[in-house]
């Protein structure tokens, strides 16, 4: 077994299970919509000026590193941070079904 699989189980397949095209049919249309969904993101408007109304003192604000749109962003940057390491835990699947037989 691999060091992955330590972590967390991945399915086998076997004669009673869910056949092995099946899974990897699902498991590519699911990191197919991670693509899509990271397209989305990467396309959507995210701008600072949209949220520099929400600091105390916009234009001093702006200078320090504990403003809206800074917090926005770490939000945004820790979302995507767990939509990469879905989509890994997804790509980890696919490897595992296609090693075997």
């Amino acid at each position: 077994m691999s060091k992955i699989t330590e972590n967390y189980p991945l399915p086998t397949v076997h004669l009673n299970g869910t056949g092995k095209e099946t899974l990897l049919k699902e498991n590519v249309r699911i990191l197919s919509a991670i693509a899509d969904l990271r397209e989305a993101i990467s396309d959507c408007t995210f701008h600072g000026r949209d949220y520099y109304v929400q600091d105390d003192n916009p234009a001093m604000d702006a200078f320090n590193d504990d403003n809206a749109f800074s917090r926005a962003m770490d939000e945004r940057v820790k979302h995507i941070n767990n939509i990469s390491d879905f989509a890994e835990y997804i790509e980890q699947h696919i490897e595992h079904l296609v090693d075997q037989n």
